[in-house]
């Protein structure tokens, strides 16, 4: 029997992302037409979620670990791979899909679901 120490396990409900991977849910937030926007993480989730915006935009984003591990904000496809310790928050600019979504994670929390999604309005 194995048992799982409570800082594994995964944090909270789930949904699943267009990818088909599971996320730890955390709520969306509409960003179309914004500049800038703030992401909490924390162990083990993004708070918010899903972002939704417009095909081709791009979006400042701070992320502000408010947990007690180190993160990462990871979305290979765009080059982006930001280590986000406590306390220390870090600016990433991303670009949201054409069409769809596309998918960032923590790579150090993808047991725990530490997943999102930038979702592009009618996508």
């Amino acid at each position: 029997m194995a048992l799982l120490a409570p800082a594994c396990a995964p944090s909270g409900p789930t949904i699943r992302l267009a990818d088909g991977q599971r996320a730890s849910t955390r709520g969306e937030a509409d960003v179309a037409g914004v500049s800038t926007t703030v992401i909490e993480m924390g162990d083990f989730f993004f708070k918010p979620t899903m972002l939704r915006g417009r095909p081709g935009q791009r979006l400042t984003v701070t992320l502000s670990n408010q947990g007690n591990s180190l993160h990462d904000f990871s979305i290979p496809a765009q080059h982006i791979d930001a280590n986000v310790e406590a306390g220390t928050p870090v600016t990433v600019t991303v670009t949201f899909p054409q069409r769809g979504a596309v998918t960032f994670e923590c790579r150090y929390h993808l047991l725990q679901n530490m997943r999102g999604e930038l979702v592009t309005e009618g996508g």
